[in-house]
């Protein structure tokens, strides 16, 4: 039985650690990376990838550098 996980907002909570370059989510682990990519993950919350258009959102913005 395949269950859908329902996307549902739910904030990062960044945090620095010392001689690391990036801040990262303590939750979901996301490195704060400056790409388009990362900063949609960052608008959309640590449940990012259960959204509906997570994987067509993946797949355009890998193609525009």
């Amino acid at each position: 039985m395949d269950k859908k996980i329902k996307y549902t907002f739910e904030a990062h909570s960044p945090i620095k650690v010392k001689n690391v370059p990036w801040s990262y989510c303590k939750y979901c682990g996301l490195l704060y990376l400056n790409n388009a990519i990362t900063k949609w993950c960052i608008k959309m919350g640590c449940n990012n990838s259960y959204h509906p258009k997570y994987k067509q959102i993946l797949k355009r913005l890998a193609k525009e550098k």
